[in-house]
């Protein structure tokens, strides 16, 4: 038996974003080879890479976009390359998702990579857009070997992505781990994958409704019965999955990986992962798997469950701001399995909108944590936070703006998607999910509050380390002056000291406290050229990140992504919920 195809014009067509990205990662290369090499480092780029190579990669990531918009207007939506990549509008829609995290990553990358004076800038964008292809491979994917392929694409450059910062420890422990994890999860996949194939002689999902691409979906319509062989594959790809979505009790990854990667590229992977995974992982199992839902309906239910709760709860504890900002994704992940319980077109499309929507609020919460990172992975801690308003009130506004938005407050784009999944929950027949998902959302709205709490209404930690000093050297001057001695302290705590007890005196307790507050002032006050090597670092690594030459593409990235979160809050919703909705019915 002989088998020959050969793609046509049409086929390259309905593929054209992800073609636009492959060109223009490695026109990205190739740009980087000519611009001219400066510093000290051999390898260390000139100035103009800072701009160059991240607006090359933005003007990749917005021609996919555009390529997108024409294939949602004069697109067929037919399958390409024999039934093997989608371009239908459930496929293009997840584009819109994946870019939007994509674009928003990318112009928060300049200014961070600077301010930790990363090298190697060129690879940096190459494997972006690399891995932006691999997610809308899998997003589109409409066969398991294109689905593995997307699959392995996104995640060899994310393992790259994630280590960068050679530098840095944590960095180099979250891209080992990522890639440990994440090869176990893709074999459990692979051999799901290849039982399902055992059982149904096929790895083509199917079209609904035609027999142009018999599949997976055609033999189980045909065979509705369940064999051992199917049960087994069935369970294997949803450990796969839920790996892959960051469902409980698969989240272990989670919080290690997204605190120690770049602040950037968790922003992007948080969300493009997520969006590219769970269309997967809707489009197999409530589209492709849905005449055997019975036999797996119960475990996404208890997973759904279990990771609205758990991760709702693993986050109260958290102090990082980037690991509550994780475990607040594997909560926001149990939100989105509800749409896949429920399936039918209300729950695809429910988690259409509700991707969309989560692009822009959760990387605008990781873009602001960027411009607060440093090169020690220091500066995302509560205690770093407090006081944020006094010290950058704009950073501090858009953060918050961000956290209240996934928290569900109105009228930003959280509220919205929330309200459309739970109303799909309870349309789809499942009111328990609506009651565990309304409860779970209010738990989560603590978290986020008291990180907006320590930002606006606490002291800064310096300040308050002053003021208890102050209050230690006015305290054991009250206690000498009781005893009849007035403990002589230095400085200006002891001017102060000497200010509320009206006389000075001396006393070994005075001289301890005078040596002390001394040796603290003295540090405070030293020069930077005196300080320890690791404190000049951290001053100048504050100083950039005051004065940064690129820190206007932070601004801007926070600019797009509130403006998004609140347009998909207001006005958006009622024109994109209908398009998800015609979207969900072609997947």
């Amino acid at each position: 038996m002989s088998f020959t195809y050969i793609a046509s014009a049409a086929d390259w067509a309905r593929i054209a974003p992800e073609l636009v990205l492959a060109g223009v990662a490695l026109l990205i290369l190739l740009v980087d080879l000519l611009l001219p090499q400066t510093g000290a480092v051999p390898r260390e780029r000139g100035a103009a890479n800072f701009f160059v190579l991240p607006l090359l990669a933005l003007l990749g990531v917005l021609g996919a976009l555009a390529a997108t918009i024409v294939l949602f207007v004069v697109g067929d939506g037919q399958r390409a390359f024999f039934g093997l990549v989608g371009s239908d509008w459930g496929s293009l829609y997840a584009y819109l998702a994946i870019l939007s995290a994509a674009g928003l990553g990318i112009i928060f990358s300049p200014a961070y990579l600077k301010r930790l004076k990363l090298v190697h800038q060129g690879e940096y964008y190459a494997l972006f857009l690399a891995a932006t292809l691999g997610m809308m491979l899998l997003a589109a994917a409409t066969s398991f070997m294109t689905l593995f392929l997307g699959l392995e694409t996104l995640s060899l450059a994310l393992y790259i992505l994630c280590g960068f910062v050679t530098r840095r420890q944590s960095s180099q422990e979250a891209g080992m781990k990522y890639f440990l994890l994440s090869s176990f999860a893709s074999a459990f996949l692979l051999y799901g994958v290849a039982l399902i194939y055992g059982a149904t002689g096929t790895t083509r999902f199917g079209a609904r409704g035609t027999s142009a691409f018999p599949g997976v979906l055609q033999f189980l319509q045909v065979h509705p019965q369940s064999t051992t062989l199917l049960l087994i594959g069935i369970g294997l790809l949803t450990v796969g999955f839920a790996f892959k979505v960051s469902a409980i009790p698969f989240q272990m990854w989670t919080p290690d990986v997204y605190e120690g990667a770049p602040a950037p590229v968790t922003a992007f992977m948080s969300v493009g992962t997520k969006a590219a995974a769970l269309v997967a992982f809707a489009r197999v199992f409530a589209v492709v798997l849905a005449p055997v839902a019975a036999d797996w309906q119960a475990v996404v239910w208890v997973l759904a469950v279990l990771t609205m709760v758990g991760g709702n709860l693993l986050a109260l504890v958290q102090r990082n701001a980037k690991r509550l900002l994780a475990y607040s994704s594997v909560a926001h992940a149990g939100y989105l399995l509800i749409g896949v319980v429920v399936g039918g077109a209300t729950g695809l499309a429910a988690i259409l909108f509700y991707l969309l929507c989560y692009a822009f609020l959760n990387a605008g919460a990781f873009g602001a944590l960027s411009a607060l990172e440093r090169l020690d992975n220091s500066g995302c801690d509560r205690e770093d936070l407090r006081g944020l308003w006094f010290r950058r009130p704009w950073l501090a506004g858009f953060l918050a703006f961000f956290l209240l938005g996934l928290a569900g407050f109105p009228p930003m784009a959280g509220f919205a998607a929330k309200y459309y999944l739970f109303f799909a929950a309870l349309q789809g027949g499942h009111p328990e999910l609506l009651l565990i998902g309304v409860l779970t959302s209010v738990l989560g709205m603590y978290y986020y509050l008291r990180l907006i709490a320590a930002m606006f209404m606490e002291p800064a930690r310096e300040a308050q380390e002053e003021a208890l000093e102050v209050s230690l050297a006015l305290a054991v001057a009250g206690a000498g002056a009781s005893a009849g001695v007035a403990p002589r302290v230095s400085g200006p705590l002891g001017r102060a000291a000497s200010t509320r007890t009206g006389g000075a005196g001396t006393g070994t307790a005075g001289a301890a406290v005078a040596v002390k507050t001394a040796a603290q002032a003295t540090t405070k006050r030293a020069p930077a050229a005196q300080q320890a090597p690791e404190t000049r670092e951290q001053a100048t690594e504050e100083g950039a990140l005051a004065g940064s030459s690129l820190s206007w593409t932070t601004w801007l990235g926070l600019g797009l992504a509130a403006l998004g979160a609140l347009a998909l809050g207001t006005v958006l919703p009622f024109w994109l919920v209908d398009l998800a909705l015609k979207a969900a019915g072609t997947l």
